[in-house]
């Protein structure tokens, strides 16, 4: 549906036109690990110590925490790469899970729960996670108890090899490009069987599928104009939502939302507010759905660190992760996105003032023509707003979002995050 001429895409296609199309839609970051919690909080992954692959932090407050206090059944099937132990997903919110840490490709098997049991895939391995998705779907359909699911496939992803089945779709295209391809048919597949069941389980009109990516593309086709994807900072990704029930007309907007959007919004919808939420980066974007949000109430923020920064902190040895260390403000690579503008900031390695531009994200989506220069009131006002949102995410990395927990405290939630206070 975004123009590729090559890719078989038909389940997904029909969606994004029966549905909702996000055409400026952001991942939070550059790689898995950060977009995945992103969308599992509402929050920027920076506050819990994410700025590339990793673990999230026990005391987070989840998707399938908040929606199980309005009685929904919750499951996760497929990748995670957030954390295994006291941050995997059945620590995390999850009544059950069948998962794997990070990606997985042909032949592979699942983890079922905290268990040493495991599940093999057979098959294309998107359409294998769908198909233990919905069997615990038509569980929750049969007993009539609302369920909230997150699918997560492991394809496509290196080394790129696509089920017989998918693979064959393209006969006159290069083996790599047949198998890259495949993947992703094989995942539009699953999303096709999803929506196929729940029409016979007479549960789609008022169940919502939010389909999207954990970070920008990979190839030149699925990259944001401007030349962004994965790896970037402030890159577009893949977007489409149905909720027929709601949605009654297809709606194609270029409203700028993103990842961290998730979260709020379907709080808003089932009607749930959790006590001692911390900072969130996102907002509900129910009223956009229903016609009333024209304009965002609060600007877009990404940070990612430099490549020199890196180095850096390998060369002094810093600990961890060396951002207990590291200056948010002068040393990390910053985007602010506010109305149609986006300010980049990025710092030099000597330490000097910054690179500042400026684009217009419509007017110019390729980010060709640096407006920074013509707009110097903006640019400052930009800046100051980028830089009180990284010290609001900063004061997150300092573990000022919880409380410590007592530690005769009997949940086990609670009890993670006394241990890891500290974290």
């Amino acid at each position: 549906y975004q123009g590729n001429p090559d890719v078989k895409t038909p389940h997904l296609d029909e969606m994004a036109t029966q549905g909702v199309r996000f055409d400026y839609f952001y991942a939070s970051q550059q790689m898995c690990s950060p977009g995945r919690f992103t969308i599992m909080t509402g929050r920027n992954p920076f506050r819990t110590g994410l700025h590339q692959l990793g673990t999230m932090r026990p005391q987070e407050i989840t998707l399938p925490e908040a929606l199980k206090t309005a009685g929904y059944k919750t499951a996760h099937f497929g990748k995670w790469h957030l954390g295994k132990g006291a941050s995997s997903p059945i620590n995390q919110g999850f009544d059950e899970a069948i998962w794997k840490l990070n990606f997985y490709d042909l032949g592979a098997t699942l983890q079922v729960g905290n268990t040493q049991e495991e599940v093999p895939l057979v098959g294309d391995t998107s359409v294998a996670a769908m198909n233990l998705a919905l069997q615990f779907i038509d569980k929750q359909a049969t007993a009539k108890q609302p369920f909230f699911v997150q699918v997560c496939f492991g394809s496509p992803h290196d080394p790129h090899v696509a089920a017989p089945e998918f693979k064959s779709l393209y006969p006159n295209l290069p083996e790599k490009r047949q198998n890259f391809l495949g993947e992703v048919s094989g995942l539009d597949a699953a999303v096709g069987n999803l929506r196929k069941e729940l029409k016979r389980l007479g549960i789609a009109e008022n169940t919502i599928v939010w389909f999207t990516s954990d970070n920008g593309g990979i190839t030149p086709q699925s990259q944001d104009p401007s030349g962004k994807g994965k790896q970037s900072v402030g890159a577009r990704t893949v977007a489409c939502f149905e909720w027929p029930a709601r949605i009654k007309q297809p709606l194609q907007t270029s409203f700028p939302c993103g990842q961290w959007d998730m979260y709020p919004t379907l709080l808003e919808i089932v009607g749930v507010k959790m006590p001692e939420q911390p900072p969130l980066d996102g907002i509900s974007l129910l009223p956009l759905l229903d016609g009333k949000l024209k304009e965002r109430p609060q600007g877009m923020g990404f940070l990612q660190r430099t490549p020199s920064e890196e180095k850096r902190n390998r060369e002094k040895g810093r600990p961890g992760d060396g951002l207990a260390t590291t200056d948010f403000v002068k040393e990390v690579r910053g985007v602010w996105i506010d109305g149609k503008y986006k300010l980049v900031v990025l710092p030099t390695d000597d330490g000097g003032d910054p690179n500042v531009s400026l684009y217009d994200i419509y007017a110019d989506p390729a980010h060709k023509t640096n407006l920074a220069a013509e707009h110097p009131e903006l640019v400052t006002k930009m800046r100051k707003d980028l830089d009180a949102w990284r010290m609001s995410v900063r004061a997150s990395y300092d573990g000022k979002d919880f409380k410590a927990a007592p530690a005769d405290e009997k949940s086990p939630k609670a009890k993670r995050a006394a241990k890891k206070k500290t974290a």
